[in-house]
């Protein structure tokens, strides 16, 4: 939700203070974004690493170098000071983008995994799966992760509502998900019970760092009355 009390003659020394930074080249970006990529990348190394602990996604954020409180959308991310894993050179001074923001870096990771896992699914499945489960799985998949990535950008945006709006979304998809894994078959039942197990683990990690999430908007849109239900 925009400000009401907005200062336009402040914004406008803000742009100009933006616009001042030096210009980024398309080669630049397109470096840029495959650091984003190693960062997924990274993150799921590490996440397949740990995902059978206890608490795995807040060890798995210190291993990233993310600052305790970092797994949250109402406040940008830093790293830890002096961590090894922190951002190489080669990004130092980039401008801020939401793609190194870290909930949107384990949103694109995981997701990332359920896809590609359900593709070696569809692989082995010897036309088993019928077209409509499929496309409604595939669908689904695709709602949850569109839903978040807006509510980044809402985030970003200062619009806390939006965003709980946006995550609602998301996790009214995740649960369709769940419940088309309970309505997969398979004649390797080993095969089907392994491919589920690991989507769930991932999925339930998904909904928790969501619902981490809604719950630190709604203590925003407490502090801004006109944001209340």
């Amino acid at each position: 939700m925009s400000d009401p009390n907005f200062d336009h003659s402040e914004s406008e020394g803000d742009w100009e203070e933006f616009s001042s930074e030096p210009y980024w080249s398309e080669s630049q970006w397109r470096n840029y974004l495959k650091g984003s990529d190693k960062d997924t990348a990274r993150f799921l190394s590490i996440y397949n690493s740990v995902k059978d602990k206890p608490n795995h996604l807040d060890e798995v954020a210190t291993l990233m170098g993310w600052d305790a409180e970092d797994i949250s959308m109402t406040d940008e991310f830093s790293f830890v000071e002096g961590d090894e894993d922190s951002p190489d050179e080669e990004n130092e001074g980039a401008p801020y983008t939401l793609h190194r923001h870290p909930v949107y870096v384990v949103t694109r990771s995981l997701y990332r995994y359920l896809d590609q896992s359900w593709e070696h699914f569809m692989l082995h499945s010897q036309y088993k799966v019928s077209p409509k489960l499929s496309w409604d799985y595939s669908k689904s998949l695709h709602q949850a992760e569109m839903n978040v990535l807006l509510s980044i950008q809402a985030l970003d945006l200062g619009d806390f509502g939006l965003s709980i709006c946006h995550l609602k979304n998301s996790l009214s998809a995740l649960n369709q998900s769940l419940d088309l894994l309970n309505k997969l078959s398979h004649p390797n039942a080993a095969f089907l019970e392994g491919f589920r197990r690991e989507a769930r683990i991932r999925l339930f990690d998904l909904r928790e760092l969501w619902i981490r999430v809604m719950g630190d908007c709604r203590h925003e849109c407490q502090r801004r009355p006109g944001e209340q239900d």
